[in-house]
């Protein structure tokens, strides 16, 4: 069983669009689908799993925060992504004890799954590393929701959105801040994020001949943990609610979910 931290932060001003698009939420973790907030659904996901034991939600104002059955904590938010995930791990370890291995998720990815969350931990477990980071190839998105809007950056040929279902070690939290501040300030902007981790890396990427290995030999070498990034099936993970164009998206996706199970069919991943 693991301890999850699901991150619920952000700036209503810089989402100030999309809020409105979707009916005036106070924040992002609590636009509606389907009667239930995005958070929720993403909660409901964590503990249908079983194997996810207790949840820190970090960043909702105190006004904000909804009921949520279940071992749910709320945590203020504490600053950047980074010190968001530390203040999760160190609640954990407030209490006396804390799984080796931290679930860690976006509260804007409310097309996950139980069945894709225990798919997302049978991939990344098995690997004795220190953060592993899910990457969904553009074809897998494209087929689940076409015209899906993500970010795609061109990594082996191949064009990858990052997923915000992750598997961290709570070891990581120990790691030198500014750092991760520069790579996790510019998750959505790929460059930034070669940028920060080296030169070298960064001129690979411009002229198209980055690895995911190279990526990951240089982020430990610069950050000092091993990682791993997984190619993930599951395009459930990378299906995050960033703009109304997206919204759109996860709404028809989860319309054409909800029919085929009316009609008596399994909801699978990538089911859209």
């Amino acid at each position: 069983m693991l301890d999850a931290i699901v991150m619920a932060g952000g700036d209503p001003a810089k989402d100030s669009e999309l809020l409105t698009y979707a009916g005036g939420a106070p924040n992002k973790a609590l636009i509606e689908l389907g009667g239930q907030t995005l958070i929720a659904r993403v909660v409901a996901a964590l503990q249908a799993s079983g194997r996810v034991r207790r949840i820190a939600i970090v960043g909702l104002p105190p006004a904000y925060r909804p009921h949520l059955d279940g071992d749910v904590v709320f945590l203020p938010d504490a600053g950047s992504m980074f010190e968001n995930g530390r203040a999760g791990i160190d609640y954990f370890k407030s209490t006396g004890e804390i799984s080796a291995k931290i679930v860690a998720s976006s509260s804007d990815i409310p097309l996950l799954t139980p069945q894709v969350v225990n798919g997302v931990l049978d991939l990344c477990l098995p690997y004795d590393v220190d953060f592993c980071y899910n990457i969904v190839e553009r074809a897998v998105m494209e087929r689940a929701f076409p015209g899906s809007g993500r970010t795609f950056t061109l990594i082996e040929g191949r064009r990858y959105a990052g997923g915000d279902l992750n598997i961290v070690r709570a070891a990581v939290a120990d790691t030198d801040q500014t750092k991760i501040d520069e790579i996790t300030g510019g998750r959505k902007t790929f460059w930034k994020q070669i940028k920060a981790i080296g030169l070298d890396t960064l001129f690979l990427f411009l002229i198209r001949r980055l690895t995911i290995a190279r990526i990951e030999q240089r982020i430990e070498r610069v950050l000092g943990f091993s990682g791993k990034a997984v190619v993930c099936p599951y395009p459930e993970v990378a299906m995050d609610v960033d703009k109304p164009h997206h919204l759109d998206v996860v709404r028809a996706a989860f319309e054409r979910r909800r029919q085929k199970s009316d009609q008596g069919g399994a909801v699978d991943s990538a089911l859209a």
